[in-house]
């Protein structure tokens, strides 16, 4: 709502301070051309006047074709009775090369000085941007004003007014207001982004900033108020400000799109469009350069600006592709596209001057309004992509917390349980020879040397097996099937069960946490057999079914148990389900008197 609001002030603001025109000088103008090549002289052109070679245009146009011919206007003011009947002419043209005033009055021929940047401006704290004249009224007899304009290059903008003291200094006062507002409105928007950027630590944001400044100093160019007050001096920037500034504004906001647009890995292209179109100003630039220090290249100008609309064309191009791709919002295509639009606009459309809004949206100023609307759009689209970014970026950190919260208490759970279950097997292994062991060296029979080493052998063998079971190897997919055959051997050695095994995966590269789980499970109900089963074979088996499953198979020929029992309390077996589960595969038991069968399969690819 406030950014609408805003649109709607600076487009009425806008239209408040574009001149209006005042009628009384169309109504009566008359118009006549003659060509560069034939001078004449002002005695000349009153002759044609009062031949009737000058003529009323049916509908007059704002703009003129001059190319090599010399426009003639014609207009009366009637006799003022009153010492202060001075008028002011105004020509809204700030870049006009050549206008001359002539005053019939009478017989008497006179010639105007322009009072626009001169001494005889009888205000002396106003240097104004336009050619102004100052038109002395007689009491008695009427002025015919006749005006000399030439201008060779582009359309010629012919604004007219004709006003009294008062009316023109309130229009230029009102004029002057609203650039002043829209100058400010630039600088603060520059602040902030400035203060944005290094508050976010977003320092891409800082070339939009500085677009935004070659857009004040076009600005400043554009109205003539550079000229007016800054640079009337320097011959460099009233001829080349403009488009350098563009240039440079090309250069800022196109490095801005390379390092500000979050883009894919995948969209090169459009990267390399944005890159592309920022190093080709370099060139542009460093020629600017040559140019402020050694003259020459007077028609440069002709040359980037064509450049440049090259640029901006593909670069729209490129924008409308990534807002096809939702890689950018539409509003903000909207918003590159409007000032193009304007600035074609400003080209081709030429109002009739009695058309007083068509006038007023014919020149520039229906460009800076929307330049102002990118300016805000673009200002919207940094804010809440910094802001999404650094929300999203807190999020995940809260995610991230979470889950490193949960994983310490699940490893600390874990490293519990391990801890528990490597007491009960030291307990339970040997605890039994120690106190074996005890009762043997409290006896003083003959045979407790032999007794003592048969226990201590035992011990030492239950031991060996303990480590191995505990042994924690670096599995990968490349060792995997060596690590199993190296842990059945070892088994193999320490127990009086025969182990057998049979491994037909070689070919197939599975995921290292796959293997760490597939040889985890191995040795817990391997254990669990020797252990538990009074098994005389254990049978290891694991082969690939298809291309989408490995089966698991570990068999014993022990006394069996019920599984669901065993279930509930056994810590083993709930770790191999557990485990099972981690890697998304399926555990089925079948167990009776003649033995057990574990059967697992494991996805190849989840």
């Amino acid at each position: 709502m406030k950014l609408k609001l805003f649109t709607f002030l600076f487009l009425f603001t806008s239209l408040i301070f574009s001149q209006e025109n005042s009628l009384s000088v169309y109504t009566g103008l008359k118009t006549f051309y003659t060509n560069e090549k034939e001078p004449h002289t002002i005695t000349d052109i009153i002759n044609k006047y009062k031949e009737g070679q000058f003529y009323k245009e049916e509908n007059q146009k704002i703009y003129k074709k001059l190319n090599h011919k010399i426009l003639w206007h014609n207009f009366s003011i009637k006799p003022c009775k009153t010492n202060t009947g001075d008028k002011y002419f105004t020509i809204s043209n700030t870049y006009l090369p050549y206008g001359k005033i002539y005053l019939k009055k009478g017989n008497k021929i006179d010639s105007l000085y322009r009072v626009s940047n001169n001494k005889f401006f009888p205000h002396k704290n106003i240097f104004y941007r336009n050619p102004v004249w100052k038109i002395p009224l007689d009491s008695i007899l009427p002025t015919d004003v006749f005006l000399k304009v030439k201008n060779s290059s582009g359309r010629t903008r012919m604004a007219l007014y004709l006003e009294t003291e008062n009316e023109f200094l309130k229009r230029i006062e009102t004029e002057y207001f609203y650039f002043g507002l829209f100058i400010s409105f630039l600088i603060s928007m520059t602040l902030i982004l400035i203060f944005f950027a290094v508050l976010k630590k977003e320092y891409a944001v800082l070339f939009y900033a500085f677009y935004i400044i070659t857009v004040l100093f076009e600005f400043l160019a554009g109205k003539g108020l550079g000229v007016q007050y800054f640079w009337s001096n320097s011959p460099f920037f009233i001829n080349n400000i403009r488009s350098f500034s563009q240039t440079v504004g090309v250069f800022c906001i196109g490095f801005f799109y390379m390092k500000f647009y979050k883009l894919k890995a995948s969209q090169t292209i459009s990267k390399g469009i944005f890159k592309w179109g920022t190093f080709l100003t370099i060139p542009i630039i460093l020629l600017y350069i040559y140019k402020y220090y050694f003259g020459g290249l007077v028609n440069l100008y002709l040359v980037v600006w064509t450049v440049l609309k090259i640029i901006i064309f593909i670069w729209v191009l490129n924008h409308l592709y990534l807002t096809i791709k939702k890689q950018l919002p539409i509003y903000l295509v909207i918003a590159f596209i409007l000032p193009i639009l304007a600035v074609i606009n400003g080209q081709i459309m030429n109002p009739e001057v009695h058309h007083k809004l068509a006038v007023k949206l014919s020149g520039p100023n229906i460009y800076y309004i929307t330049l102002s609307l990118e300016i805000l759009l673009f200002t919207r689209y940094i804010f809440g992509s910094v802001i999404d970014t650094q929300r999203k970026y807190f999020k995940l950190k809260k995610v991230s917390d979470e889950l490193k919260y949960n994983f310490q208490n699940k490893t600390f759970k874990i490293q519990q349980q391990e801890r528990n279950k490597l007491v009960n097997n030291v307990h339970d292994t040997f605890g039994g020879y120690l106190e074996a062991l005890k009762l043997r060296l409290l006896q003083k029979s003959e045979n407790t040397p032999e007794k003592i080493q048969e226990i201590l052998d035992a011990f030492y063998t239950d031991y060996r097996y303990l480590l191995n079971s505990l042994y924690a190897p670096k599995i990968n997919s490349e060792n995997f099937i060596s690590n199993l055959i190296e842990f059945c051997e070892k088994l193999d050695k320490l127990t009086n069960q025969k182990i057998y095994y049979d491994f037909n995966i070689h070919h197939l590269d599975l995921e290292q946490e796959k293997c760490v789980h597939l040889y985890r499970i191995i040795s817990e109900l391997t254990t669990n057999a020797i252990k538990y089963s009074e098994a005389s074979e254990i049978n290891i088996l694991m082969n690939q079914k298809t291309d989408q499953f490995v089966i698991l198979k570990v068999l014993d020929n022990g006394i069996g148990f019920n599984p669901k029992n065993l279930l509930k309390t056994g810590f083993g077996l709930n770790s191999v389900k557990d485990r099972v589960e981690q890697i998304n595969g399926s555990l089925e038991i079948i167990s009776n008197k003649n033995g057990t069968i574990f059967k697992i399969e494991i996805p190849i690819n989840d």
